[in-house]
């Protein structure tokens, strides 16, 4: 018997008794946090294929895995602290009834604000930003009993909107009912960091000016469409897990950057110009310019020209 096939199948037998202990409510597991530490899994990889005795297999699991649970632990007890770095104000309202809750956001708008950024944690649920308002944003979430924050930071032209879960003990997977819309302001220049675990986020950013998008994925379906309002736009990608589509107008020039474990990469009309790289025809002469930068494991990416 390979000792390889030993192993792997020990671990699968991990997950899925981690998988049932959460189904039968015996712990809860937030296994949004695991997906931050998939390179464990690679490491984990590493060590199944040395030809090495396997006792030294087994220690050097061991330790790879008590490694990969004081990492977990400390993900856990740190995830939530935030210092607010300037004063910010907010409007909310709020609906409980039988532990459902709805949620408004909005922030007004002024000619003063230049560039702004959405900071956004998205789990369990679906989020959707599909169109645009005289406001500098309004949200709106509804169907469960997930709450969210919501804080606007002001500093020099620069509006940063930051929505993140209230509660850290709520359990995700009673909240695959959540909802939560958006609409953005067209006039700043947009930015966008994103964190998004096991749920669907649908962005058409077509009317935006979006420089930056710093997106975090684990077990997401990822959705996002950009348009022609930017010169230049800088994607960057971490996931693992996850199903990405990136929509890019036609006339537009991309670069893509990828390092990927066990992934699948759909690239239609791009040209390979290495291992891990590349670009549409006349991409250093296009007028609008978009990079993406990929570091991903066991996910599936496609870039569409629209």
């Amino acid at each position: 018997m390979k000792h390889q096939n030993v192993f792997w199948g020990v671990l699968l037998i991990t997950l899925g008794t981690l998988f049932l202990f959460d189904r039968l409510d015996i712990f809860e597991f937030e296994w949004r946090i695991l997906g931050r530490l998939w390179p464990i899994l690679i490491i984990l990889w590493g060590v199944s294929i040395l030809p090495v005795k396997a006792f030294f297999k087994v220690t050097l699991a061991v330790l790879v895995g008590g490694l990969g649970v004081y990492m977990y632990t400390q993900k856990a007890d740190g995830r939530y602290g935030r210092t607010t770095m300037y004063d910010y104000s907010y409007d909310s309202d709020e609906v409980v009834k039988d532990s459902i809750v709805s949620q408004t956001f909005s922030f007004p708008f002024t000619d003063e604000i230049q560039k702004a950024v959405l900071e956004l944690e998205a789990a369990a649920g679906v989020y959707r930003l599909d169109g645009t308002t005289g406001d500098l944003i309004r949200a709106e979430k509804r169907g469960s009993k997930m709450a969210y924050n919501f804080r606007v930071e002001e500093l020099d032209g620069e509006s940063r909107v930051v929505i993140s879960q209230r509660d850290a003990s709520v359990n995700f997977r009673n909240n695959k009912t959540t909802h939560f819309d958006m609409m953005l302001n067209t006039k700043p220049q947009w930015s966008f960091d994103l964190d998004v675990g096991a749920a669907e986020l649908n962005f058409d950013l077509s009317p935006f000016q979006v420089a930056e998008i710093d997106l975090d994925g684990g077990a997401a379906a990822i959705n996002i469409r950009l348009g022609e309002q930017q010169l230049a736009t800088h994607i960057k990608i971490d996931a693992a897990a996850s199903a990405i589509v990136i929509k890019i107008p036609a006339t537009a020039g991309c670069r893509i950057v990828s390092s990927t474990v066990l992934s699948s990469k759909n690239f239609k009309d791009f040209e390979k110009l290495e291992k891990g790289q590349y670009e549409t025809p006349g991409f250093a002469t296009g007028s609008q310019q978009i990079f993406i930068d990929i570091d991903a494991a066991v996910s599936s990416f496609e870039v569409k020209r629209y």
